[in-house]
């Protein structure tokens, strides 16, 4: 009786294998519009292409960089590798739209050694702690180079539409980037000099939800640094006047609180920066930094890593 249960529910698994991937091959082979019918089914299932592909087909593992920078569309708008290499630092920008704390720890357990990198700029905007990590994998999978990274993140997802993503992974493995992000300067940096146009409304008030899974996916993150001797410190890039600050102040509390066994230092620019910085002039919208002001802030961030010893003040390589 049991092997018959057993017999059978293998031979339904396998129907049910053979019908999604028939089902998956027409809807990525028909078009529509010139485009395959399979992303109209998810807005799950990004294009492959933009600052992601960009970058990760520049990344070289295999070259050593004194500064490498993870986060959201903070990081990778928000801190110039340019400028950290005028300062005589190598440094190369990894982060991506909406990347979650789980996708930075795949990022940097797949491609972050102690050999390729002196300090790893983890940048700490709490909107990164809010999200599960679905847009952030969906664009990811596409682009990141490693397989091994792509199927650990739709797993570590736990969401049935993670199986769809690595679909289409493979479905367009040998197909060029649909789309460049015309911003992309180089070393993973897209440069925005554009400022804020028109009004901008400023969310004040709404209550913090930072994820529990994504502070313990911090606490992967932090350990594994520990583990391979990566130097680590958190970073949060200023943010408008007008922006939420007693949410701020709530999220650096919960922060602070899990990361002091760790004993990282955690640099907070949010509000306290003495730059002259305005609302309008050295921001594109609600919260990124425009290239004017990465310009005042990335000087500053310099020099409170030389003072604190995690770079080195002559600008030697490491």
């Amino acid at each position: 009786m049991l092997t018959r249960l057993l017999f059978r529910s293998l031979m339904l698994l396998a129907v049910a294998v053979v019908a999604y991937v028939l089902l998956f091959t027409v809807l990525f082979r028909v078009q529509w519009s010139g485009l395959p019918m399979v992303h109209g089914t998810s807005k799950a299932l990004k294009w492959k292409g933009g600052n992601s592909f960009q970058k990760f087909q520049e990344h070289d593992p295999d070259s050593s960089y004194q500064v490498v920078f993870l986060g959201s569309s903070h990081a990778y708008r928000g801190y110039d590798p340019g400028m950290f290499t005028s300062a005589g630092y190598s440094a190369f920008n990894l982060g991506t739209s909406a990347q979650s704390l789980m996708n930075s720890r795949v990022i940097a357990e797949t491609y972050l050694t102690s050999r390729n990198t002196g300090l790893l700029v983890l940048d700490m905007y709490e909107a990164a702690f809010e999200i599960d990590g679905l847009e952030s994998t969906a664009d990811l999978s596409q682009n990141i180079p490693s397989d091994r990274a792509a199927l650990r993140m739709c797993l570590s997802l736990r969401d049935p539409r993670g199986i769809n993503m690595l679909a289409l992974r493979l479905a367009t493995r040998n197909a060029p980037p649909r789309y460049l992000d015309s911003a992309y300067v180089s070393a993973g940096y897209s440069l925005t000099t554009d400022s804020v146009k028109g009004s901008v409304h400023y969310v004040v008030g709404r209550p913090l939800a930072v994820r529990e899974d994504q502070l313990k996916e911090l606490e992967k993150l932090l350990r594994y640094c520990r583990e391979a001797g990566i130097r680590v410190v958190l970073v949060n890039h200023p943010y408008p006047v007008r922006s939420d600050r007693a949410k701020h102040e709530a999220f650096n509390a919960i922060i602070r609180e899990r990361i002091a066994p760790f004993e990282v230092p955690y640099l907070d620019f949010a509000y306290d920066h003495g730059l002259p910085l305005d609302d309008r002039d050295h921001f594109y919208d609600h919260n990124h930094l425009n290239q004017a002001g990465v310009e005042l802030f990335n000087p500053l961030l310099i020099a409170r890593l030389r003072e604190l010893g995690l770079l080195d003040p002559s600008g030697r390589p490491g």
